[in-house]
């Protein structure tokens, strides 16, 4: 008797347990709190799983952690659950164990549940061991309650067996307790730390930002300065070429911000890769005067998204790489259709370490020494946005080549 009372209390302890644990890793997995149908359908299945494997005293008596899974649910989740919790615990109990002394079981748990939906709120905002205390007093009064009525109704419950009916339960609770506070505390601290992180990028960006913008606005600034003191005509006129240069600069940083906030493409049009590649190529080779451009590029391959967000991420890789070779060096374009589209963008110049490839795409992270990773990080952006993917092959001192690949799904060939 008492090794099969043992083992079906720890049963259902278990069961209790790989609930708090399965709704935590819900909670980890998809970074959302548990919903309020989601905690009925847990504690339904454990308070089930718990009265299948109850013990039975005495004729009426029954020995069980159901009362937990209910308390926790209660207490965590408010009086909705707690009363559909209620329901669940007298229909099972009723249904599995019969209808002897249910209507006690009844009164019993009504009595919990309208101290519980009376105290849910103030459990949340207590401190750990008001909540303990809380708990075992609940635990400790529904466990005399029972007992009372078993002594009224003459039940015959051997001495020994009072330890379970009182202990067990109690120390259950209370671990339980401990474990929910637990999982609660967890998830608050991984909320607040992806908060904070997402205020430091938010921080950290807008300072870049701020820098770019700055820089060539100040200098736009005193060119105009410098061109209302000047009466000489041609100093004029190149004071404000200047002037428009460090304009243009500024826009370009605000166009490469306002890429991150376009989750998708405004209006997918069907872009043709091997046209937008060599209107890039044609764009960028005036600043590339040392460098030799190569491609291989396929005729009839088309991609859904946006043309212009398209060709700034080609132009953003291409310059990229066109920086790094300095000296000179040879750039090459290829496209490989199989089932997925790869385009291949290949430099000669200085390469990148292994830490650096880790952080190719991070905002802020660039191998140049007045970059800011912004582009690099706008073109991650764009591709994605069409359902693609950037990787990136280096090697140190021997050059980079960048991959674009698109799925079959958002091809279109002639």
């Amino acid at each position: 008797m008492v090794d099969s009372v043992l083992t079906n209390l720890l049963l259902n302890f278990l069961f209790i347990v790989v609930g708090l644990l399965l709704l935590g890793l819900y909670s980890d997995f998809t970074r959302k709190a548990p919903t309020k149908g989601m905690i009925i359908l847990f504690s339904t299945i454990t308070i089930l799983l718990c009265v299948v494997f109850s013990n039975k005293l005495t004729n009426g008596v029954y020995l069980d952690l159901r009362m937990i899974p209910f308390f926790l649910g209660s207490l965590y989740f408010g009086p909705v659950v707690s009363f559909v919790l209620m329901v669940v615990i007298i229909a099972v109990r009723y249904l599995i164990l019969g209808s002897e002394f249910i209507h006690l079981v009844m009164l019993n748990y009504f009595i919990a549940y309208l101290i519980l939906a009376a105290f849910s709120k103030r459990f949340l905002q207590a401190k750990n061991k008001v909540k303990m205390i809380f708990m075992i007093v609940v635990c400790c009064s529904m466990t005399i309650f029972n007992l009372v009525f078993g002594i009224i109704y003459h039940t015959e419950i051997p001495l020994d067996e009072y330890v379970y009916l009182v202990f067990i339960p109690l120390t259950a609770v209370v671990i339980s307790v401990m474990m929910a506070e637990m999982i609660r505390k967890l998830m608050m601290m991984k909320k607040m730390l992806n908060q904070r992180e997402k205020l430091q990028v938010v921080s950290r960006l807008a300072a870049s930002i701020s820098h770019e913008i700055r820089n060539p606005l100040t200098t736009s600034k005193g060119y105009l300065q410098l061109m209302r003191e000047e009466n000489n005509e041609e100093m004029q006129r190149e004071f404000v070429d200047l002037s428009l240069s460090g304009i243009d600069q500024a826009t370009t940083v605000i166009e490469e911000y306002l890429t991150f906030t376009r989750s998708s493409p405004d209006n997918k049009e069907r872009i043709d890769v091997k046209d937008t590649i060599l209107e890039m190529i044609e764009t960028v080779k005036p600043l590339a005067q040392h460098v030799q451009f190569r491609y291989q590029l396929m005729d009839g391959i088309y991609v859904d998204g946006h043309s212009l967000s398209f060709r700034k991420c080609v132009g953003n890789i291409i310059r990229n790489a066109i920086e790094s070779m300095p000296q000179g060096g040879e750039l090459t374009v290829t496209m490989v259709v199989n089932e997925n589209l790869a385009i291949a963008i290949s430099d000669s110049g200085w390469g990148m370490t292994k830490e650096q490839i880790e952080r190719f795409g991070e905002p802020f992270f660039s191998t140049k020494d007045e970059g800011t990773g912004l582009g690099i990080m706008a073109a991650n952006i764009i591709v994605h946005s069409m359902k693609g993917n950037i990787r990136v092959e280096s090697e140190l001192n021997k050059g980079t080549t960048v991959y674009i690949e698109f799925h079959s799904s958002t091809l279109n060939s002639t």
